[in-house]
C-alpha cells in the first residue's frame, strides 16, 4: 500500500475517474482518491486500508470493490453513498489523498494532471465533526488527539458491521 497527497483541480469528474479506472486495469491495481480536507494524517488511510484488506481477504466485504471498501472504512460509515458524501472527491477539488494497493504506475501524476504534495495529508486546521468528533471531546482530550479520535471512529465502525 502506498499512500500519498497531491494537488490538482478536476475540471470534469467523469473523465478524471475514466483515466483512474484506466490505470488501474492497466496496472492491476487498485486506486482511491479521498477529499484531503477530510484525513486526518496518512496513519488514518493505512488504518482504513488494513482494515479493509484483512475484510476483503476474508471474503466479508460489504462493497463490490476493495477501492469502495477502503473508502467506507476511511470514511467510518457503512453505506457507500455516505461515505462519497463525507470523504468523496468531486469537481473543482484540489487536494487529494490517494491510496494504491499495488505498484505506483511510473505516469500516474502525468496521467491525471496532478503533482504529489504530502502536506495535504497534515490533519492540522481540518474540522473533525465530520467524523462526529465534539468540541467537548477536542477540550477533552485535547488538539492533538484528534487523529487518534479519527481512528477510534474507524475502529467503532468496525464492530458495528
Amino acid at each position: 500500500m502506498i499512500i500519498f497527497g497531491i494537488r490538482g483541480i478536476i475540471q470534469n469528474l467523469d473523465d478524471f475517474l475514466k483515466k483512474v479506472t484506466v490505470l488501474e486495469k492497466e496496472n492491476k491495481i487498485t486506486i482511491q482518491l479521498f477529499r484531503a480536507d477530510r484525513i486526518f494524517g496518512q496513519e488514518h488511510l493505512v488504518s482504513a486500508t488494513e482494515k479493509a484488506v484483512r475484510t476483503w481477504d476474508a471474503g466479508r466485504a460489504m462493497s463490490r470493490t476493495l477501492g469502495m471498501e477502503i473508502m467506507l472504512y476511511a470514511a467510518a460509515e457503512r453505506q457507500t453513498s455516505e461515505a462519497i458524501r463525507k470523504i468523496g472527491i468531486h469537481e473543482g477539488i484540489s487536494e487529494m489523498a490517494v491510496v494504491i494497493v499495488g505498484q505506483v504506475p511510473e505516469n500516474l501524476l502525468e496521467s491525471l494532471g496532478v503533482e504529489q504534495d504530502d502536506s495535504v495529508l497534515e490533519p492540522k486546521g481540518k474540522d473533525p465533526a465530520i467524523f462526529g468528533i465534539t468540541r467537548e471531546e477536542i477540550e477533552t482530550e485535547g488538539e492533538a488527539r484528534i487523529p487518534e479520535l479519527v481512528l477510534e471512529k474507524i475502529a467503532l465502525s468496525e464492530v458495528t458491521r
